[in-house]
């Protein structure tokens, strides 16, 4: 049975067996994640969460990032989730179709904080749970995705529940439990996306997936078939679906090494991404102005134009899902970052009128590709006297065919910290994070965060 198999590997992987190159991408994802948690920590999502928590109370056992409160691992995971994925700025797996990081890390981080696991723990667990993840994610992805279903959500629950299980050092059994609590838990739509509630199942996930482990933990029981069964997860929500595809390559190799995740160059929906790429390139390289531009002809791939669905965004949030904003605001200001994702941005005069020349649509080159996680991009930028500039991007920035340097990812993290921490509290977090496997206790980490 597929549950039984992913309890077995949670229960006999550890750090020592964990290949060293899967743990050493796990913890680039993991400094990227927590970075992307305190860059969304004053965001208008965030702060609303945080306010809820502090409504609703719960016992101080894990901190919010960012914020001076604790409240209960429940309530911290939720709140983190949420504030991780609320910039849309963290990584991205091709086997999921999602985001693997920030429905798994909240949980480890809220459950580890309680337990005082030590680094070594938690990196382990997150890996564990990423993994398991991604796994599911194979045997469901791409039909799971087009049923409209977010499988940062969906199936990060799994992750999250899998990394908590290990935490907590369940059972076969009781893996197995937490595993089925948590698929009668999965949900989140995407048509949700360019809304608070986006971000909301990251935090969602993390939170129910710790729940599953601790209520399995107390001999809360479920189905042991939650995946294969004729009710289960894999039948109705994915209709077409290999589960062997979940079981037969569980850590051989670690989907986080092969085939790898994407650490975002910029805080928009990663779809838009090569497509920005270009973009910027071709404007630097001819400072290019915007009353020059006659049209911007972007060649996208299915799950670009299935999920870029706002051609005139009215929020910054909706401006993340907006392929038409994304390469105007790119080629006027040559760059995309936390401060293109505003009202002002949004409302100025030159990007809503260079917004109307952007012309995206489905490549014919790119029609096969369908969802698999893959988001090229073919550029033709049109001038008013003539001249055309062309660029094609198969692997954008971040991809793990051209992935950012150790130097990229530590200055993006301090970028993002920046928002929330005090400069002396980002050396010290980053210090920790980089030295993960010698920290005793990620109590003294998140002491650091809580900011």
């Amino acid at each position: 049975m597929v549950s039984q198999e992913l309890a077995k590997f949670v229960l006999k992987t550890d750090y020592q067996n964990i290949p060293n190159a899967a743990l050493q991408k796990a913890k680039a994802s993991l400094i990227d994640s927590v970075g992307t948690m305190l860059a969304g920590a004053k965001e208008d999502a965030g702060s609303i969460i945080v306010r809820y928590v502090e409504k609703t109370g719960g016992a101080p056992a894990a901190s919010l990032v960012g914020h001076k409160i604790k409240s209960s691992v429940y309530n911290a995971a939720m709140a983190n989730g949420t504030m991780g994925h609320v910039q849309d700025y963290d990584d991205m797996s091709p086997t999921l179709i999602g985001h693997p990081s920030i429905s798994v890390l909240p949980a480890v981080l809220a459950l580890g904080e309680e337990q005082k696991i030590s680094g070594e723990e938690m990196l382990s667990a997150f890996t564990i749970g990423i993994e398991v993840e991604c796994k599911i994610g194979r045997g469901t992805i791409p039909q799971h995705y087009e049923n409209g279903w977010h499988p940062t959500a969906t199936i990060g629950i799994f992750g999250a529940a899998a990394a908590s299980a290990k935490i907590l050092g369940l059972s076969e059994q009781e893996i197995i439990y937490a595993l089925g609590i948590a698929g009668s838990e999965s949900s989140g739509l995407r048509e949700n996306f360019g809304t608070m509630t986006k971000p909301f199942h990251a935090g969602r996930a993390a939170a129910k997936g710790t729940m599953s482990a601790m209520l399995a933990k107390e001999g809360f029981t479920s189905t042991p078939k939650i995946f294969e069964g004729k009710a289960g997860f894999c039948k109705v929500m994915a209709v077409e679906y290999d589960e062997n595809k979940i079981i037969d390559r569980l850590g051989n190799p670690f989907d986080v090494e092969d085939p790898g995740f994407t650490i975002k160059p910029y805080p928009t929906c990663g779809a838009a991404h090569p497509a920005i790429d270009a973009v910027i390139s071709l404007s630097r390289e001819h400072d290019l102005k915007a009353d020059e531009i006659k049209q911007i002809k972007c060649g996208t791939v299915p799950i670009g134009r299935d999920v870029l669905v706002y051609p005139k965004p009215a929020t910054p949030l909706e401006a993340k899902f907006s392929m038409e904003y994304c390469l105007a605001v790119a080629l006027i200001e040559k760059k995309v970052g936390f401060s293109q994702f505003s009202d002002k941005k949004i409302n100025a005069p030159e990007i809503k009128q260079l917004l109307e020349k952007v012309d995206m649509y489905l490549s014919p080159e790119m029609s096969d590709l369908g969802y698999r996680g893959t988001f090229n991009a073919d550029i033709k930028i049109v001038l008013k006297d003539g001249k055309e500039y062309s660029k094609r991007v198969d692997h954008g920035r971040g991809d793990p065919a051209n992935p950012l340097t150790e130097e990229e990812l530590l200055e993006k993290y301090s970028d993002c910290a920046a928002l929330a921490l005090d400069s002396e509290k980002i050396k010290r977090s980053k210090e920790m994070l980089s030295g993960l496997e010698q920290l005793s206790d990620i109590s003294l980490l998140m002491d650091i965060l809580r900011g």
